[in-house]
């Protein structure tokens, strides 16, 4: 009877797990892959639906915004230590029904944007005949070169809310926010609408030369300007994944030290690599922080 039991235990277990492995959801096109559902306004992106957290059901929502740069290093350390609290300050000003993820983007520069940007434009005073010579210059020094890569900020804030018009109303709170601490540190907040969003998710997972026409209210609708920023195709090997003509590899910092550079952002942006570096921030409301302190310590 004992054997007879054990065996028996063997079998249940075995088709549970084998219940288990077939529940899991498999992605069949790279359009599936894209961690988002739609765009509900010009400017605010549905990531996902009937998300539950703490025993309530609610949806995630999210904006991206460009963060123009700032010359940190320029300032002095007193200016440096003012602008460090401002960051906190900006930090502090958000609840644990948000998370914000800070990102450095270095992406090889678009050769539309090179030539509006850089490049001296012709004039009608005789001396276009040096321009172009100089235009030439910089194309070979900066298209062709490392040079060509630009490092860009974003900001991109996630809420929870039952609807678009709830999420909204924060947008409205945190931009107000944003603002008021990014001018005390000398830059600004430029939000990103659809468009520009689907733009730079283009420049990350197909080219940043590929032409993406305006993308229209009803292409939105049906969700069709999914294909226009989305690889053609994924392949996951162990500890790398390939994707277009493209080779790319995740590394996260496991454990910081207790004592970090200020510049330690700056000296891996200056590597001059196609790279991504986000911080992603979850907030914790101060009532349950001591727990989940204790929580970290133990699992030290």
């Amino acid at each position: 009877m004992f054997e007879n039991k054990s065996a028996e235990s063997k079998t249940t277990a075995k088709k549970k797990v084998h219940k288990d492995k077939s529940v899991r959801s498999v992605k069949k096109s790279t359009v599936q892959t894209m961690p988002y559902e739609c765009f509900v306004s010009n400017y605010v992106c549905l990531l996902k639906t009937g998300v539950r957290i703490n025993k309530e059901t609610t949806n995630l929502y999210s904006k991206t915004y460009l963060v123009p740069d700032t010359n940190y290093s320029a300032l002095t350390k007193k200016e440096q230590h003012a602008m460090m609290l401002s960051y906190i300050e900006m930090l502090n000003g958000f609840d644990s029904a948000t998370n914000l993820q800070i990102t450095l983007l270095n992406t090889k520069m678009n050769k539309e944007d090179f030539q509006d940007k850089v490049l001296l434009k012709r004039q009608n005073d005789g001396l276009n005949e040096h321009r172009d010579e100089f235009n030439e210059i910089l194309r070979k020094r900066v298209m062709q070169g490392q040079n060509g890569i630009e490092c860009r900020k974003f900001i991109t804030v996630t809420v929870q809310a039952i609807n678009i018009e709830i999420a909204d109303s924060r947008f409205f709170n945190i931009e107000a926010h944003l603002s008021s601490c990014l001018e005390s540190m000398g830059t600004g907040l430029i939000v990103l609408n659809a468009n520009q969003r689907v733009r730079l998710m283009a420049n990350i997972l197909r080219s940043p030369d590929e032409d993406i026409f305006e993308i229209s209210r009803d292409e939105f609708a049906r969700r069709s300007e999914k294909t226009l920023c989305c690889p053609d195709y994924f392949e996951f090997k162990k500890d790398y994944f390939m994707f277009n003509d493209k080779f790319a590899k995740c590394l996260y910092f496991k454990k910081l030290p207790n004592s970090i550079q200020d510049t330690i952002l700056k000296d891996i942006i200056e590597t001059n690599l196609s790279l991504i570096v986000t911080e992603n921030i979850e907030f914790v409301e101060p009532a349950n922080f001591a727990v989940l302190l204790r929580q970290t310590c133990h699992q030290t």
